[in-house]
């Protein structure tokens, strides 16, 4: 989610090495060895009946066989053991624990099998989870459902009940039972397809589909709707033919186009790389309206939101094509790594996500190498990853779960973009070969069947010759990564060497480490680069101790220069003794060339987050970012970098006075201000990809800074837009006009220029990539009363903003282009007043961690986060109110609020601490 030949029927658990001690799992009596599975939904009634028949293995004497089972209503249940067929006795629910015990008269004996019936029924809810239902207007307007699943991470339970557990693989037969008018697809081929009328008069067909390899029930799919589709043919060499389709809604199929040639490309490409075929005769990939996730790898069956599969080609951003050519690759890295071969249990889901995310880019830059995905890679997973780590409130990348309830908190940052970017520095220092030959081998050993983290590194210390499960360690079973700090340099003249003497530390965002939690050593990959090797013959060297020294080919030479994490391959932050900080600006000002974009990028990042720790002083990002500014700096992804470190140290700044906010959006202004007269507003359509992107961020970047031409411009051309001129607004810069028209509007006009982007994003023909940008534009709003009428009206109106992107209203409003000081606190008012409806939003309680943290992370001052803090904690609450606030911080998203008062401290601690020093930096300096 963006989570040999066996066919043997006896279940294979390997690599069980992780401890299952206090784990809410089911008992230990039955092993699912198939699932024959009938289903029929109703799309009227939103109820669907069933029958499930499990061939189990009997391990231990037994009269009772517990499942997991959620919101189901059981109607029967019988075991069958040789010729003694019984019918249960008692139907048990513990609704905590989500399961159903069927108590029998006589034991189940352990030593052969057993046949497990159920009859149920049981809901199509609207919670995006389980077997549910989406709806839709079609193009007559009239509403129409659809059904669908999503059970990663547990809720099959609420489909069927089940082994709802990813050790307890099995295969399934399953059949559906629907309107004979609407497709229906399932994991597998359809293999039969039987036309009748049911009792009801209504003319049906059941359908019957191949039977699945050995999976887990969180893969199993099931999807039902008015559907039409694109197809081709993947011809992965060596191996046989994969019919791949994608499906959409009627009338949209044509959108899936772009998807479908980079979905065949993909499945092409990952066969080698793993040297695995893929194992199912086709590849589904469906666009469905109402989703989550971002998508997710059902396997053979993969389902995504409309926007992370659905395009214009001919129109479509170019951010769109490159986040649907992502989410596609890394799911489809599913197919192999977390289908084929599955973690054992959830502690383990970095072993998926982690590792789809970095494949994921790798097949993406495969596709498309004029992207330079690896650049941007640096401001976007490997930042993330950086970011959420840097707190003390994270958590280790292998983290023990004990139940069901504890698993929607680590589907983070952590286990996917730190759990990617290890696996790139893993990658990178063992070299791309060695690594593939371990996953080849890792794959080989392990298909079909569970695996823990250990079994990865065993087969990568083979490939290697090194002991990768001891180098790992810190990496993935300690919170936290590595600040190294150069504390000597030694320049050797007759032997032309530098040795540089470097310290470890674990580095906080909140900069107050304690001697107790800096006990980890880690293993640290080092690249060093300098003038004299250029930028394709950096030297690698390892810190394994606290404190080392490293040595490498030096001169004296002018200009001579030497960094450290050549490319940001390596997971961690460098702290430069100052004289070697302010030589590098000053080259930066001379030999912009002399680094590299991944480089340059580590430069600001590093020095604004030393600076948020206490480590450095403000200026030093500020000083980088007025030297590439001089310098010239074109570079799409280090201009990036720039926009993000002043928009992030703005957002800290918005309780300041107006001058120091104004000062910073003069440094912005000389970064952007004058590139937009010299790139313009037109996109020709045979321009180079950065070219394209560069334009957008200047455009965004100058109107966000106040550069007063350019938001005239942009109004100008939103004007003639909406007058019917759609050439006045390129798709790409469409987002960025809305947000500046809602933002630079008077009371005069900004109502209709509300209401002209709701029309625009409740058009059918409007594409959903640019929906979105209109959500998250609405709460840049210049108007107190449009605000209102967005939070309390709009937002809970379903037929315009879906469950899906409610979070996307949320964060437009939290980090718009309006007043700050009046929206922040409001929201986080809206929030504690509207607590009791976004609880009957979000069943699933660790969700609300979502909107807690949107409305109160962007909330500067200690004022701030003693309310927070409190409003958590319950203060003032009492009995049942009190241990319903308790449940749901403490055990729903605890994480959410640990690192959003971390957060708001640690910004809180910035401002006062730079406050002073920016203003004189500005004074200065413009």
């Amino acid at each position: 989610m963006c989570m040999c030949n066996v066919q043997s029927t006896e279940q294979t658990v390997v690599g069980s090495s992780s401890s299952s001690e206090g784990r809410e799992i089911l008992p230990a009596a039955l092993k699912p060895i198939n699932y024959d599975l009938w289903l029929q939904p109703d799309l009227t009634s939103f109820t669907f009946d069933g029958t499930v028949a499990i061939s189990v293995s009997v391990h231990q004497d037994t009269n009772k066989v517990v499942l997991n089972s959620k919101e189901l209503t059981i109607h029967k249940a019988t075991v069958t053991q040789g010729d003694l067929k019984q019918t249960a006795t008692s139907i048990e629910f513990n609704k905590a624990k989500e399961t159903v015990t069927f108590e029998f008269e006589s034991v189940i004996a352990a030593g052969s099998n057993a046949l497990v019936y159920v009859e149920f029924t049981g809901v199509h809810n609207d919670q995006l989870h389980g077997f549910y239902r989406s709806s839709y207007n079609d193009a007559e307007g009239n509403k129409r459902h659809l059904v669908v699943t999503q059970f990663e991470a547990c809720d099959a339970r609420q489909a069927f009940p089940s082994f709802d557990e990813p050790a307890l693989k099995a295969t399934f037969d399953c059949t559906l039972v629907v309107d004979a008018d609407l497709a229906a697809l399932s994991n597998m081929n359809e293999v039969s397809s039987t036309a009748f009328v049911n009792t009801a008069g209504r003319s049906v067909k059941e359908v019957k589909f191949a039977r699945t390899p050995i999976m887990s029930t969180y893969l199993l799919a099931f999807v039902v709707g008015d559907f039409e589709c694109v197809e081709t043919v993947a011809k992965p060499a060596g191996a046989n033919p994969i019919t791949v389709r994608v499906f959409a809604l009627r009338g949209s199929a044509s959108q899936g186009e772009f998807a479908l040639g980079v979905g065949a490309r993909t499945l092409e490409y990952f066969s080698e790389y793993f040297n695995e075929a893929y194992p199912l005769p086709k590849c589904d990939m469906v666009a469905i309206p109402d989703f989550g996730a971002g998508a997710m790898e059902n396997w053979g069956l993969v389902t995504y939101r409309n926007v992370a599969l659905l395009c214009n080609e001919a129109t479509a951003t170019t951010k769109a094509k490159k986040g649907i050519a992502y989410v596609i690759a890394h799911e489809l890295a599913h197919q192999w790594f977390g289908n084929l071969v599955t973690m054992s249990w959830w502690n383990d889901l970095w072993l998926n996500e982690g590792f789809a995310t970095f494949v994921g880019w790798l097949a993406t830059d495969h596709l498309f190498p004029e992207w330079d995905i690896w650049t941007g890679y640096i401001t976007g997973v490997y930042a993330n990853a950086l970011n959420l780590d840097s707190f003390r409130s994270s958590h280790p990348i292998q983290v023990d779960v004990k139940s069901a309830n504890d698993i929607g908190q680590i589907f983070d940052a952590i286990s996917y973009s730190k759990g990617s970017s290890v696996i790139r520095m893993l990658n990178d220092f063992l070299g791309g070969q060695i690594f593939m030959d371990g996953v080849r081998t890792y794959l080989q050993e392990f298909k079909y069947k569970n695996t823990v983290t250990a079994d990865l590194w065993r087969h990568l210390s083979a490939s290697s010759g090194l002991d990768i499960s001891t180098l790992m360690h810190g990496w993935t079973r300690e919170t936290g990564y590595p600040l190294l700090t150069i504390e000597n340099q030694e320049y050797n003249a007759d032997e032309k060497t530098l040795s540089v003497t470097l310290s470890q530390s674990r580095f906080l965002a909140a900069g107050d480490l304690k001697p107790e939690e800096d006990q980890v050593t880690w293993w640290v990959p080092i690249t060093v680069v300098s003038h004299l090797t250029g930028k394709s013959g950096a030297t690698k060297h390892v810190l394994a101790e606290k404190n080392g020294t490293i040595t490498f080919p030096y001169d004296a030479s002018e200009n001579a220069f030497w960094k450290l994490n050549f490319g940001a391959s390596g997971l961690y932050r460098v702290k430069y003794q100052e004289a070697h900080v302010a030589q590098i600006g000053s080259l930066l000002q001379t030999n912009l060339s002399a680094f590299s974009a991944g480089d340059r990028i580590m430069f600001i990042n590093d020095a604004y987050m030393l600076s948020t720790a206490g480590l450095g002083p403000i200026t030093s990002a500020l000083d980088m970012i007025k030297a590439l500014a001089l310098a010239g700096e074109s570079e799409y992804n280090v201009l990036n970098q720039i926009k993000t470190t002043l928009d992030a140290l703005s957002s800290s700044l918005y309780r300041e006075n107006a001058a120091t906010r104004e000062g910073v959006k003069q440094l912005a202004r000389l970064v952007f201000g004058d590139k937009v007269a010299a790139v313009g507003y037109d996109f020709p359509e045979t321009e180079e990809y950065f070219t394209r992107l560069t334009r957008s961020l200047v455009i965004e970047a100058a109107a966000s800074a106040g550069v007063e031409s350019v938001q005239g411009d942009l109004r100008e051309r939103f004007d003639r837009f909406v007058d019917g001129d759609v050439s006045a607004l390129h798709p790409e810069i469409r987002g960025i006009a809305y947000i500046n028209a809602l933002a630079t509007s008077d009371a005069s006009t900004v109502e209709s220029v509300f209401t002209a982007l709701l029309a625009i994003q409740s058009n059918p023909k409007t594409q959903d990539s640019e929906k979105n940008e209109i959500l998250r534009a609405l709460g840049s709003a210049n108007s107190p009363a449009l605000i209102d009428r967005l939070i309390n009206v709009i937002l809970f109106d379903k037929e315009i903003v879906r469950m899906q992107d409610f979070m996307m209203v949320l964060l437009g409003l939290v980090n718009g282009k309006n007043e700050s000081a009046v929206i922040r606190p409001l929201m986080w008012q809206w929030f504690q007043n509207n607590y009791e409806k976004l609880r009957s939003l979000y069943h699933n309680k660790s969700a609300l961690g979502g909107p807690f943290r949107a409305c109160a992370m962007t909330l500067i001052g200690d004022d701030s986060s003693a309310e927070v803090e409190s409003w958590a904690r319950g203060d003032g609450l009492e009995g049942e109110e009190l241990e319903t606030r308790k449940k749901d911080t403490v055990e729903g998203y605890y994480r959410a609020v640990d690192q959003t008062l971390e957060s708001i401290r640690t910004r809180t601690a910035l401002a006062n601490r730079e406050k002073e020093n920016i203003a004189a930096w500005v004074a200065s300096n413009f």
